[in-house]
């Protein structure tokens, strides 16, 4: 009695350690993908792609990150309420027009391309270095072999 007192009780200990085994593998399949997703994400954002407008950006974090005057945003979407464009969501901002937000996001969108367009005389272009031509070692006196 007492030995199947203790196989239950190990059986149960091995049962918990599995449990806890899948959920950690679980864990951390979700948290590679979700950094997979960010680095695609931030990648996106780098290059300048406007498919990463999203709903819960501000006015003032798509100026920042896309390098567009507030001012110019501003006019895309007139609300009345200072305020709100500079603080308020893309969601609230479609919320107080009374439109879908994907449609205030896709204004956005348009918005930055248009802007891009009308300036891309002024918009440096990135140093690229021709495919023959090294980078300098991070040693100095040190060549790269």
């Amino acid at each position: 009695m007492y030995e199947s007192r203790e196989r239950a009780k190990l059986s149960i200990i091995i049962l918990l350690l599995l449990l806890i085994l899948g959920v950690l593998i679980f864990a951390a399949v979700s948290t590679i993908q979700a950094v997979r997703s960010f680095q695609h994400q931030y990648s996106a954002v780098k290059v300048g792609d406007v498919s990463t407008v999203h709903p819960w950006m501000t006015l003032h974090v798509i100026s920042h990150i896309y390098h567009v005057p507030e001012d110019y945003l501003d006019h895309s979407l007139p609300v009345g309420n200072a305020d709100l464009l500079r603080h308020g969501t893309l969601y609230e901002i479609a919320n107080r027009k009374r439109q879908p937000v994907e449609q205030v996001v896709h204004t956005v969108q348009q918005t930055i391309l248009k802007y891009r367009k009308e300036h891309s005389s002024f918009l440096t272009p990135l140093l690229v270095l021709p495919a023959n031509i090294e980078p300098f070692s991070s040693m100095p006196g040190r060549i790269n072999c």
